[in-house]
């Protein structure tokens, strides 16, 4: 019987000994009206970028715990330090308030207008006297931003859906959708309003930017030991393809190239 005993202790002992792997959790925020790059269906995050933080977790001990929100709210929590954020682009205002991971995700800014009416698109100036829709919060540019508001309007909102139903009833003249003709597909095949019209809707030739995206953190949260190991491995995982898998896999179907971010 104390033979026993001394053998349990031993075991007991001995697995109290070996060293386990901790995961770190770390609080992500982004946008939930993006499709495909992330939105939420049935409360999940869904989309190119979650895929991609999954993949992230799978080679490193890190767990992303996601909340998704209109992106205002996302970018309001991640400048309260409240965690960090997905889907950040970088101005030079922000980049006094995050620090930033290597690129992630590029994300093509495209027009998108009506048949009938498309816009002869090559610069800021071709947008004079038009109502743009846009996302609320975001930022577009310093070009862009500078000009909104007295060469043209922008008409807000949080949801890339109730944009395109803006442009179908004549309320705006273009709508600024990402990433390009992935988005207008996931749009007007998931919406029974968008998808009686989507022969009605116009992707314009010249993409309005390719927009990096990054993964950020605002500066008080002093995130540095973290973001090492998000960059290694982003890395690693353009290198090896799967990044470029997972994009491929929200695009069956013809679409431009996704341009190769620059480290």
């Amino acid at each position: 019987m104390r033979l026993s005993f001394i053998v349990i202790m031993t075991i007991c002992l001995a697995l109290a000994a070996t060293p386990c792997t901790a995961r770190h959790h770390v609080i992500l925020f982004g946008t939930d009206a993006k499709p495909p790059q992330s939105w939420s269906k049935d409360c999940k995050p869904k989309g190119i970028f979650i895929d991609i933080l999954h993949a992230i977790e799978m080679r490193t001990d890190l767990i992303f715990d996601i909340h998704l929100c209109p992106w205002k709210r996302a970018y309001l929590y991640a400048k309260e330090g409240r965690g960090g954020i997905f889907g950040l682009s970088k101005t030079a205002a922000r980049l006094l308030l995050f620090d930033y991971s290597a690129p992630v995700f590029t994300d093509e800014i495209c027009l998108v207008t009506l048949k009938g009416k498309e816009l002869p698109y090559h610069s800021i100036q071709d947008l004079k006297g038009k109502t743009i829709g846009i996302t609320r919060g975001a930022t577009y540019g310093k070009a862009f931003d500078k000009a909104a508001g007295t060469l043209f309007s922008c008409c807000c909102d949080a949801d890339p859906t109730i944009r395109l139903r803006m442009l179908l009833a004549g309320r705006t003249d273009a709508a600024m959708i990402g990433p390009g003709y992935a988005a207008l597909h996931h749009l007007t095949q998931n919406d029974p309003c968008l998808k009686a019209h989507t022969n009605k809707f116009v992707l314009l030739d010249t993409p309005f930017s390719h927009d990096l995206n990054y993964i950020g953190f605002h500066k008080s949260m002093h995130q540095d030991a973290v973001l090492s190991i998000i960059n290694q491995t982003i890395r690693v995982l353009h290198d090896d393809g799967t990044i470029a898998q997972i994009i491929q896999k929200y695009q069956n179907f013809e679409t431009s190239p996704q341009p190769t971010p620059h480290f």
